[in-house]
This record gives C-alpha cells, sequence and structure tokens, in this order.
C-alpha cells in the first residue's frame, strides 16, 4: 500500500516537473512574440537579407532567457514558487538592464556580421574576414554566460561582459557544454520539432543551469573567475 502510494507521488511530480518545463517554455515564446512574427510573416530564410530587422525582433530575447535561467535555478535548488511567478520574477527584475545588454550584444553582431561581409565580397581580404568572424562567434557563444550571469547577480552590464568574456576563456569546458546543449536541441528539433517547440528553451535552460551549477559556486565564494562585486538574486 505505502509502495503504491509512494509511487503516485512520484507520478505527480513527474508530472509538476513536466508541467513546470511546459510552463516555462509557453513564456519563453510569449515574451519572444517580435522574432516569432518575424519567422511567421519573412521567414527564416530572410534572417540575412533583413538582419537589422531580425536582431532588432531579437532584443526581446535577454530578458526572456535570462528569466529562463532563473526558472530553472529555482528548480535545480528545489525554491521554485510556480511558473508564471518565477518566471515574471526573473523577466522584470532589473529588465531595463538585461533589454540594453541584449540591445548591445544585437549591435555587436549586426557591426561583425557586417564588417565579414564587407571583408568577404566588397574588399575581400581572407584575414580580417577571419579575424571578424572569430569575434562573431565568440559573442554569439557568450549568449548564454551573459544572460546566466544576469539572473543570477545583480551586476552593472560592464561586469557582465567583462566577465563573460572572461570565462569564455578561462572555461572552454563551459562553452563546449552549452554549444553541446544547443546542438542536441537542434538535432531534436530536426527529429521531432512539434514536440521539442514545446521544451525547446526550459530545457536548454535547465542543461545550461545545471552544468553551470559548479561555476555559479565558485563565483559566490569569490574563486578566481569573479570580480568579486557581484551579488546573488533573491
Amino acid at each position: 500500500m505505502q509502495s503504491g502510494a509512494f509511487s503516485i507521488e512520484k507520478i505527480l511530480g513527474m508530472c509538476e516537473k513536466l508541467m513546470y518545463f511546459l510552463g516555462v517554455n509557453l513564456c519563453f515564446l510569449i515574451s519572444n512574440l517580435p522574432v516569432l512574427l518575424f519567422f511567421l510573416f519573412a521567414g527564416i530564410s530572410q534572417v540575412r537579407a533583413c538582419l537589422p530587422l531580425f536582431l532588432l525582433c531579437m532584443v526581446p530575447f535577454g530578458p526572456a532567457l535570462s528569466a529562463v535561467f532563473y526558472c530553472m535555478g529555482r528548480l535545480i535548488d528545489n525554491t521554485e514558487t510556480g511558473v508564471f511567478k518565477n518566471y515574471w520574477h526573473g523577466y522584470k527584475s532589473d529588465w531595463v538592464q538585461k533589454t540594453g545588454l541584449c540591445f548591445i550584444q544585437m549591435l555587436t553582431i549586426l557591426i561583425l556580421w557586417t564588417n565579414v561581409e564587407f571583408f568577404r565580397f566588397q574588399v575581400p581580404n581572407m584575414l580580417l574576414m577571419i579575424l571578424f568572424a572569430l569575434f562573431f562567434g565568440a559573442v554569439v557563444c557568450m549568449t548564454p554566460t551573459l544572460y546566466l550571469l544576469s539572473s543570477r547577480y545583480e551586476m552593472t552590464n560592464r561586469q557582465i561582459i567583462k566577465d563573460a568574456v572572461i570565462l569564455l576563456i578561462t572555461r572552454p569546458v563551459m562553452t563546449l557544454g552549452n554549444l553541446a546543449a544547443l546542438a542536441l536541441i537542434l538535432m531534436c528539433l530536426e527529429i521531432q520539432a512539434g514536440t521539442t517547440v514545446l521544451f525547446m528553451a526550459s530545457v536548454y535552460g535547465f542543461l545550461v543551469t545545471y552544468m553551470s551549477r559548479r561555476l555559479l559556486k565558485e563565483l559566490e565564494s569569490g574563486e578566481p573567475g569573479s570580480n568579486g562585486s557581484q551579488v546573488s538574486r533573491p
């Protein structure tokens, strides 16, 4: 009898976690309505042709991804208090700062990609093209670290960017892990797009947060890799 009750409790717990993942992903999709409308009316194939518009539509992505990381951090710490409450708290906390951080990142991506295209087609220069392509890749690879830090700590954008650059250089395993998590999500999209869309942001956020938990503890304890000025969010 006790074994049956335990099994039911375990199943209910799994269903609750599943709904948490689904709810977080739904909130993420709603928060990124501009980019979804871009894909609907322009299409993914037009991203390169309409890059400035696409990157402008991506600006809400920063606070949304930060909110996903916040929710997954609460889930891992077993301190979640409800999908919408957690997501809204993570989303609205320093919303202006996170939006500004994402705007800076998108503007940097636009400038770097424009230079890649310029030195590829207008004034062919292989060395400069490769250099700007490497910078472009680095800025893209910094994405999860930028918004993981912004979701976890009260820091200025300058401090967040500085720490993200340091971690990109000194923690290549973390960067590779984040890329592997993204590759896994993209692979699942190819295999089962309908189901993956329902969970892609929350699963990706969970994987990144879970793999970074040891690093976050090191940052909070003031070990190398941190400037020691961050304050953990409640």
